[in-house]
């Protein structure tokens, strides 16, 4: 068994701070100061390396901690390959100390249309689209190095008699101990189930089949644009977002239930959507049918009440472990930047301390993020509910949620 204590490379490394990253500012200066008055830093193993314990690890770590990350799959952390980012969420990955706004697309309009007809709704928005796996690269590079640990698959906790994590326990033998352990492994998280217990997480009602077109260069009539054509009682819509100058993320939403193509095998779903997307405008068409469609990825989107609380003992959640939401609102990456900031900001004088303490630190993370993520749950299950309807009468609306 790999005996292993939470830590990552003090902030004195010879690597130095990278530029425009985390490594200086008076931001950090001031929490530096702030942070000579507590016992010591904490050791925090966050166990998921996507957005959210990515972005919560560099948070961590610019208030001093000691931080590993422990992610199960040996290549580049997976969960869909774009995302529309919000002014909120840009802000939040700027606070960190990471800059992607040359390799993302700015969002200037949204259009919405009824099926393959007119144009029902188009506004003015302020977003960017980026790809996935630049975002995480962004977000990996300026870790501390040492700080990312690949191939780890987590399998339980070992808890004293008082219920408190002591280690992390991994399939290769791994032992992990750390003051705080921090679940951020998704949706269908493992330490929410093995630790966490909460609310279940709601059936999946609506899917979404998700893939990606890339090319020289975004067409001219795509640039700047979200785009989504809906075709009103029958449950399913297409919606197309340039992720960087070269590539554009599109997705197929659909209820499952009107539409089990969305289910088959690979090979038979392939064939139903290149058959269905004639009857789509055409650009929609011309966006899929340029895809690798052997990348397409099936996204059974749900969510859950909130809990109380986002912790038990000396283990949080956050991100979609905390609180999955449904796709509908475009906030699940938004949501895990804020949950980085909250808990980095409540961490920055906090030491390794006792279980009171702790416990009151995490419930003051809960009591800060609740109010606005309940508005977005509800928001998003309003929003799917409006999508299911089987009638024609339908509302348009910017499918992003503040």
């Amino acid at each position: 068994m790999q005996e292993h204590t939470a830590h990552s490379p003090p902030s004195s490394s010879p690597s130095g701070p990278r530029p425009g990253g985390c490594g200086s500012g008076p931001e950090l200066a001031s929490r530096r100061r702030g942070n000579a008055s507590r016992s010591g830093p904490m050791r925090i193993a966050i166990i998921g390396g996507s957005t959210a314990g990515l972005a919560t690890a560099l948070r961590l770590q610019l208030s001093g901690h000691d931080v590993s990350v422990w992610e199960r799959r040996a290549g580049a952390p997976t969960g869909g390959l774009g995302l529309l980012l919000t002014p909120s969420a840009g802000r939040g990955i700027e606070r960190i100390g990471v800059d992607i706004g040359a390799r993302a697309h700015p969002i200037e309009q949204c259009e919405i249309l009824e099926g393959n007809g007119p144009t029902i709704l188009s506004v003015p928005m302020e977003a960017a689209g980026v790809e996935r796996e630049v975002l995480v690269d962004a977000l990996s590079s300026h870790l501390q190095p040492g700080t990312l640990h690949s191939g780890s698959s987590f399998v339980d906790f070992e808890t004293d008699e008082r219920g408190h994590a002591r280690a992390a326990l991994f399939g290769d033998g791994t032992r992990v101990e750390a003051d705080l352990f921090i679940g951020a492994d998704g949706v269908r998280s493992r330490v929410r189930r093995r630790h966490v217990p909460g609310p279940p997480l709601a059936p999946v009602r609506t899917v979404e089949l998700v893939g990606m077109c890339r090319g020289d260069r975004v067409p001219e009539s795509m640039r700047g644009r979200f785009f989504k054509s809906i075709r009103p009682g029958e449950g399913i819509a297409v919606g197309l977002v340039p992720a960087s100058d070269n590539s554009v993320i599109w997705y197929v939403q659909c209820d499952p239930g009107r539409w089990p193509q969305a289910l088959l095998a690979m090979e038979e779903r392939r064939r139903w959507l290149l058959s269905e997307v004639r009857r789509w405008p055409a650009v929609v068409e011309e966006t899929i049918c340029g895809s690798d469609l052997a990348g397409l990825h099936l996204w059974r989107t749900t969510d859950r009440d909130l809990p109380a609380g986002f912790h038990r003992t000396n283990v949080l959640l956050v991100g979609d472990a905390a609180h999955p939401l449904l796709t509908f609102t475009s906030q699940g990456t938004g949501s895990a930047i804020e949950d980085a900031l909250a808990i980095g900001d409540i961490l920055d004088d906090h030491g390794p301390a006792g279980a009171d303490a702790m416990d009151r630190a995490l419930r003051e993370f809960a009591r800060l993020r609740r109010p606005v993520l309940r508005r977005r749950l509800q928001m998003g299950r309003r929003m799917q509910r409006e999508f299911l309807r089987p009638s024609r009468r339908f509302m348009p609306e910017v499918p992003v949620c503040a």
